[in-house]
């Protein structure tokens, strides 16, 4: 009896104790470094102003459970004879929450027991994993003689679709200390590559800054992920593309990658990319130069230039080349025929079709959309109408017809990906033909990057959302599409080095056809662009020219395909 009781007894403390794992697992824990010297804790001075903690802490501790917040009260007080001016800072700060989890928002009064008005919206808590001063608030101006009141709301949120688990485990530590007002200082702005390289450094950059000043950063390459974005931390500090614009507070940049992605396609490719891009590309690649990689609308981009020949792709009964992998990880390829065809062969098995037009009317702007506004035939009357996505081309409506026979009713359209194609009708501001509607004379910028004042600065993304045509994704594209099938764009046409006619290029195909881009309004015709044209014909109108459509492969069907990429040993799932 004496020991049955004594086995129901630890079976309950067993339980117990998971029961207590099971609840401290759901808490996240604050901790700061304190000072033993009360006074120190309680009260921070500079000069004649004096930071009072309510709590007599000049850090914070405490348990927080997701979704809970905490509030931290201090006083601002003036002691001096004159109106003062300071910042409030995070001194020696960590934090290795995930970003966002943490976030804090400011409320003052000037009488303790008023309303409190909101000086700081909800802004993330900096992290770092090393320690770290940043501005909490800049520039709080106190009258003589005056205490202002303060609530400090920290609050630990629960992300959605964000795997949480780490905070579980992170720490979160800091004091808090008044300093000079942000005027005339200089701050410290970190940039930390994490794990990848900037210009071939993996060193962490620093730079003293104004506020104000701007500083450019490249692009970093990580040989084990690709990367997404930067994370910035410190007080109205901005990044806009590689434009860092100081603000009053030290700033921390910290790369953060997408595990693995393209580079693990790349692996698979067996290819290595050449991180020079070429500054020019009206230079034609008549070798194998490798790939290249450069931005486009989801990341960093890889793209095949030359005469390569381990691209080749053999998926839903047919052969393709690969273009160029994307920043989100889908592979872009386009058509090239129902067996394998070296480079240089001139067959029309190369394309879909032959001989077709982009549109039966060409008279008006709208028509060098893949989509306009308004019914076939009929005028546009302003820009907004002429780029208004609502009839297919009937270069649109030939291709979509093949992706259904082909794709759909075989049931491979489940491995497209809805990655965006560029119908770039932007024109051309330097050029002074921008009317794009009607029979307006109208330059693209397409046109001028292949021939006149942006000659060879092509780019990946596309600049304005309504010519980013997708099928789904409103997100970063048009969502206009009926399926996720499109062309090759001018600028992916010179990246791979086709500028004239190319014969020992991957994307010569003897005859010429369609690109995606764009050129002209001119002489009451709309041009498009195509690819194997020499230089005096760079562009068609009503002419027919042949097809080779593109698509997208998704990131986890390329992970599953084998092969070497040679015209012998394609890949294939």
């Amino acid at each position: 009896m004496r020991e049955k009781r004594k086995k129901m007894m630890i079976l309950l403390l067993c339980i117990a104790a998971l029961m207590l794992v099971s609840i401290l697992g759901t808490y996240a824990y604050f901790t700061s470094n304190i000072n033993n010297d009360k006074r120190q804790e309680a009260e921070v001075d500079m000069g004649t102003m004096r930071l009072r903690f309510a709590d007599n802490d000049n850090g914070i501790n405490t348990r927080l459970t997701f979704g809970e917040s905490i509030t931290k009260k201090f006083t601002l007080e003036n002691t001096g004879t004159l109106d003062a001016t300071v910042s409030i800072e995070w001194l020696d700060m960590i934090n290795t929450y995930t970003e966002g989890s943490l976030t804090y928002t400011l409320f003052y009064s000037e009488s303790e027991n008023e309303d409190y008005s909101e000086v700081i919206d909800s802004k993330n808590v900096p992290t770092s994993s090393t320690v770290f001063t940043s501005t909490l608030v800049p520039d709080i101006t106190i009258p003589v003689g005056k205490t202002y009141y303060y609530n400090l709301v920290i609050t630990l949120n629960n992300l959605n679709e964000v795997d949480q688990t780490e905070d579980l485990n992170a720490s979160f530590s800091t004091k808090f200390v008044v300093s000079q007002p942000s005027t005339n200082r200089k701050y410290t702005l970190t940039i930390d590559p994490n794990g990848g390289t900037i210009d071939g450094s993996s060193e962490i950059q620093t730079f003293n800054l104004s506020v104000g000043d701007e500083q450019n950063i490249s692009i970093p390459l990580n040989l084990d992920s690709d990367f997404i974005e930067w994370n910035i931390s410190g007080y109205d500090s901005t990044i806009s593309g590689s434009t860092v614009v100081m603000g009053k507070s030290n700033t921390r940049i910290v790369a953060k990658y997408k595990a693995g992605l393209s580079r693990e396609i790349l692996n698979h490719l067996k290819v290595v990319p050449n991180v020079n891009t070429p500054s020019s590309f009206i230079v034609e690649a008549t070798t194998d130069e490798g790939v290249f990689r450069a931005q486009d609308d989801y990341g960093t981009s890889y793209y095949y230039r030359g005469a390569v020949e381990n691209n080749y792709v053999e998926f839903a009964g047919f052969y393709w080349r690969i273009v160029r992998i994307n920043g989100n990880g889908s592979v872009r390829m386009i058509y090239d025929g129902t067996t394998a065809h070296p480079n240089g062969e001139n067959n029309t098995d190369r394309f879909t079709h032959l001989g077709q037009m982009w549109n039966s009317v060409r008279n008006d702007a709208k028509y060098m959309g893949y989509m306009f506004g308004g019914e076939n035939g009929v005028a546009s009357t302003q820009r907004e109408e002429a780029v208004r996505n609502e009839t297919d081309s009937a270069i649109k409506s030939v291709i979509d017809d093949w992706y259904k026979t082909n794709i759909v009713d075989k049931n491979y359209d489940r491995y497209v990906s809805d990655t965006l194609f560029c119908n770039d009708r932007t024109v051309d501001e330097h050029s002074n033909k921008i009317e794009g509607y009607g029979t307006k004379l109208t330059y693209t910028t397409g046109r001028s990057r292949f021939r006149s004042t942006l000659k060879g600065q092509v780019i990946l993304t596309c600049t304005d959302k309504n010519d980013a045509f997708t099928v789904g994704d409103t997100e970063r594209g048009n969502g206009s599409l009926t399926y996720p099938i499109g062309l090759i764009t001018l600028d992916e046409r010179m990246m791979a080095g086709v500028y004239k006619v190319n014969a020992k290029n991957y994307l010569y195909k003897g005859n010429q056809y369609w690109s995606m881009t764009p050129d002209s309004l001119y002489n009451s015709r709309a041009n498009i662009i195509m690819v194997e044209s020499s230089e005096s014909y760079l562009y068609a109108n009503s002419t027919t020219v042949d097809v080779a459509p593109v698509i997208n492969l998704k990131p986890e069907y390329v992970k599953t395909m084998i092969g070497s990429g040679t015209i012998d040993d394609p890949f294939r799932a």
